[in-house]
This record gives C-alpha cells, structure tokens and sequence, in this order.
C-alpha cells in the first residue's frame, strides 16, 4: 500500500501515576481481607486488591462493602464503566449509599460526564455531608470550571475528613498553585510524598521537582505584565501553527509558536544554554506525545519576556528541546512555545485573517466577574451562556465577519489547559478537546475511536508524521470526519489524527477525546480570555457553517 507521508505538530506533556504487580490471596476471613485490600489500596497495589475484593464477591454476591471497594479500586485503575457498574449494583439493593453515589459520580467525572456527575455527588453529600470523596468530587469540578476559591475550601475539608487519600493532596496543590500559593503548594505535595506509597520512584521524582521549583519560586510574584496595556503582534502562520517574535531578558528576537495546548511556556535547551538561562530545578521525566513517549523536566525563570509592546517579568518555563525534522526548513523551526501560564494574564484576540494577535490586559472592572475570584455563590450546575446560532443562515464571506462570535463553554483541566466540548457526526454526545492554537491537526484518541466504533472512519493509505515534545513518531493513522462541530460552529470534510492521549487523560482529571487544533481554529478569530473564563469563536471564511442546537 503506498503511504502518504504528512507532518503534525502535537507538543502536550503530561504526568504519569504507576502500581505495583499483585500477589497470591488465600483463604481468610472477610474481615481480615477487607484490611488487607484496603491496606493494598494504600500502597498503590491496585490489582491485588481488585483481586481480593473479587474473592470476598465469589464467596457472597451481596457483600455490599466488597463491592464499593471493587468500585474505588476499578476507578482508580481509570477502568471506569466496570466501577460505574459495581456501584450501580449496590445502588440497585441500598439507594441510600451516599459512597455508591460518590464513586458513580467520581466515575462519571473521570469519563467526563460533568452533568450526570454532578447530580450523583450531590445525592452523595446530601445523604452524608461527610462522605470526603463526593466533597473532593465537586471540588474538582469547581477546579475545572475556574472557581478556584471554591476548589481551595472543598479540597480543605475533604482532606480534614480523609487526610490518608493522597489524590486530595495532589488537588489541593494544583489549586494552591493556580492561586499563586507557592509555599503551600509546596507543602500540600510534600505531604502527599508522606502519604503515598513510595512505589513509583518517577512519579516522586516528578513531585519532588515540583517542590523543588515552588520553594525557588517562594513568595515571587510570577507573571508580572508591564508595558502598554493593549498590544497588536503580527504572526507568521505555518502550517496552521502561529509563529510570533519574542524578546528574552532583552535579547532576541526568537521565534516562538502561540500554543494554548502548553500550560507552562517552552523554552529550547539551546536558546536557554544560549542565553545563559539555568535550570532552576529538575524532576523526573513527563509523559507527552512522539519518540520516546517521555522528556526530562526541567524548570526555568525567565527575568523578562516581551511580546510587541507587552512586558512579562520572572516567566516561569520548561527547558528542554524542541524537536524538528532534519529537513525542516529553518523558517519552521521553532525556539519556544509561549503557553497560558502567559496568555491568562491577558485577553487573547488571535486574528487567523488577518495574521495578528492582540493582547489586552485592560483591568478588569469592579463587579466583573474574575476566574477564580467573587465565585463562591455561583451555581456549579449553571452552564456558560451560547449565542444562539439556531436561526442563522449559512456563513459565507461578510456574513461571517459581521457575525458577532459565538461564546463557547470551558472547562480546565488538572493540568491547565482549556478543553471545550465537541461533536462528531454519528455520536449522540459530545467528547470533551482540548483547545490547542500549536497543534497543526486536530486529533482523536485511540481510545475514543475504539469506543465509539469510529474505524470504519480511517483513510486508507494515509499515515502522518507528528512531531511532539518528546520526539517524532512515524506511522500514524486519521480520521476522515464529515464535520468537526463546536457549539454549532461546524467545519465541513475535516480530519483528525489517532493518537494515544492516555498520558493526557492520567494528570486531566477527566477524559480528554481529543485536540481542536490549527486545522479547525484557523478559519476564526479566536478569543480567548481565562481571566474571565471566556472563549469565543467568529468565522472568518465560508469553510464554517452554522449546524442546528443539538
């Protein structure tokens, strides 16, 4: 079969967690196996523990509190309809089990289910206001839908009730550090290190590095803007990916890729070593996409970075090497990515037509809402507002630069990045992508496609190359799609890679399916403002058209 080579560029990274392998179980009785699943449980021996939970069933189908266990390890081994299922069965005999309501909603979150969630974490805390893991639930939910101070006061109490739970720990960090609590960031992972098995030595290592960077951070006010408070930027726009011109403590100028799929900016191990720039701390290696699956992390603080006429000060970034082909023009190639730990002090106006990017850090005016702050009321169930696109014509020339947008609903992931919900034709429900201006294509999980049956939808004949932040990976296959549809923003004949997001789905808190990439987003003006929790799509071509409400 002849194979059409193509390049993509998919450079998220991710964190991994690990167990450990199972041992024999004998014969004993309930209450002692009960202690010794929970005690593998503790450390992290998941699959032993699934296996004595398996037994105490054999012996009695109706052992209500082996099946919730069953339940709690099968989610925390992400196999997540099978925990779903064991915690329907004890719903099924006892409906008033809040810890069968807090593990099927637990279950429904990790698959990005956030509506069904929610309504079982509630039933859960309703019937036991107590019940630590439906608290750690919806403050998860807080998390990703950006009312933080929420998150911060859930993840407190969760832990007050079940300090031995390590996620808990790994929650309350994130949140400290999207508040900018560095210290107790550093703290609350330096308890987890106390509390988890000491089993995964590299997922440690990852910690420790964390801790590391947060104690060199300390009470450092990170992303310090300065300069004029709204700047325009021209950009180059290579393969769907925008390349703007950087200056770093002062030098340059460097080439940098605007990239809304990092949540830290990149650095290259080069330019870094170039200009001086020190690691600050090291941990470990990330999981991300291409090569060897893994990079060595390593922090970095940049005194200055300047974008136009925009200042940023003490930047926090990954060093490590950006990769490309040996053959790739030098135009191509880039020295950074500039990600939304940067861009989320900023209003971004990202201009596909016209090649520019405006940045906007225009104060936000009192009473006007703030991710993160003045959100303690704020109804959790209550989604983002739509313009309603219903009655709207098809979008063709200056029907579509006259369309005011569409505001499109997100949520952010544990790990930071912008994901909002997107249809495929044929699925009766939407999957949840991750929003990513420095991804050529768009892409598809394996896991998605397995799923939902979606092989019949491969190109014959096609395999890509994708270059990604650990490295190049040969080989891979797409999707033809009819239509790509966000908020009945649909994009007609598109394509998407098939690639393995499982090192993304481990660190997002829940499912990722896919990656809305520069193929998509490059027919819009794109806004996107994480001050206020805001993305905002306008066609700007006759590529997109306006589907019916699904």
């Amino acid at each position: 079969m002849k194979t059409a080579l193509r390049i993509a560029v998919i450079a998220l990274s991710v964190v991994i967690t690990g167990f450990m392998a199972p041992q024999g179980v004998s014969a004993e009785t309930r209450g002692k196996a009960l202690k010794r699943a929970e005690k593998e449980i503790r450390q992290a021996n998941f699959v032993e523990a699934e296996k004595i939970y398996r037994e105490l069933l054999d012996r009695n189908q109706k052992d209500k509190e082996a099946r919730l266990g069953l339940s709690h390890v099968l989610v925390k081994q992400n196999k997540l309809v099978e925990g779903f299922e064991e915690a329907a069965q004890v719903l099924s005999a006892d409906p008033l089990s809040s810890r069968a309501h807090a593990l099927l909603g637990i279950a429904l979150l990790r698959g990005g289910e956030f509506r069904n969630s929610i309504e079982a974490l509630y039933t859960a805390v309703k019937f036991n206001d107590r019940e630590a893991m439906a608290i750690a639930g919806l403050s998860e939910i807080e998390y990703f839908e950006n009312r933080t101070r929420n998150a911060y006061a859930g993840l407190k109490r969760a832990i007050f009730l079940d300090g031995a739970e390590p996620d808990y720990y790994i929650s309350l960090a994130r949140v400290c550090s999207r508040l900018e609590y560095y210290r107790e960031a550093a703290d609350t992972y330096q308890r987890f290190l106390q509390v988890s098995p000491k089993t995964d030595a590299e997922r440690r290592a990852r910690i420790q590095g964390l801790i590391d960077f947060y104690r060199f951070l300390g009470n450092t006010k990170i992303q310090r803007t300065g300069g004029k408070e709204v700047t325009t930027i021209p950009f180059s726009l290579i393969n769907h990916r925008p390349f703007i011109e950087v200056m770093i403590n002062g030098k340059g100028p460097l080439k940098f890729v605007i990239d809304t799929g990092a949540s830290l900016s990149v650095i290259s191990d080069k330019v870094a070593d170039q200009l001086g720039i020190r690691p600050a701390a090291r941990g470990g290696k990330a999981r991300a996409v291409g090569g060897t699956g893994t990079f060595p992390i390593v922090y970095g603080l940049l005194d200055s970075l300047s974008i136009g006429e925009s200042r940023i000060e003490s930047v926090p970034v990954y060093i490590r090497t950006v990769h490309s082909t040996d053959d790739m023009p030098e135009h191509q190639r880039a020295d950074g990515y500039l990600g939304l730990s940067v861009l989320s002090n900023f209003k971004v106006t990202i201009d596909y037509q016209n090649k520019s990017m405006m940045l906007d850090r225009t104060p936000i005016r009192e009473g006007e809402p703030v991710a993160g702050q003045n959100d303690q009321n704020k109804d959790p169930q209550a989604p983002p507002v739509i313009a309603d696109v219903e009655k709207a014509a098809p979008v063709e020339g200056e029907t579509a630069k006259a369309m005011s947008g569409v505001e499109i609903p997100i949520r952010t992931t544990s790990g930071g990045l912008a994901s909002t919900e997107t249809r495929l034709p044929t699925l009766d429900r939407p999957l949840n992508f991750i929003i990513d201006t420095g991804a050529t294509v768009s892409v598809i999980s394996k896991a998605a496609v397995k799923r939902h049956s979606l092989e019949g939808l491969k190109i014959p004949g096609e395999t890509y190359r994708v270059i990604g932040a650990a490295g190049i990976e040969e080989g891979a296959e797409a999707l033809r799609l009819s239509n790509l549809n966000v908020s009945g923003l649909k994009r007609d004949n598109s394509r998407a890679l098939i690639l393995d997001l499982e090192a993304v789905n481990e660190t997002s808190g829940f499912e990722q399916h896919g990656i809305l990439g520069g193929d998509y987003l490059a027919n819009f003006l794109v806004v996107i403002d994480l001050r206020r929790h805001q993305f905002k799509l306008t066609p700007q071509n006759s590529a997109i058209s306006i589907a019916e409400k699904q």
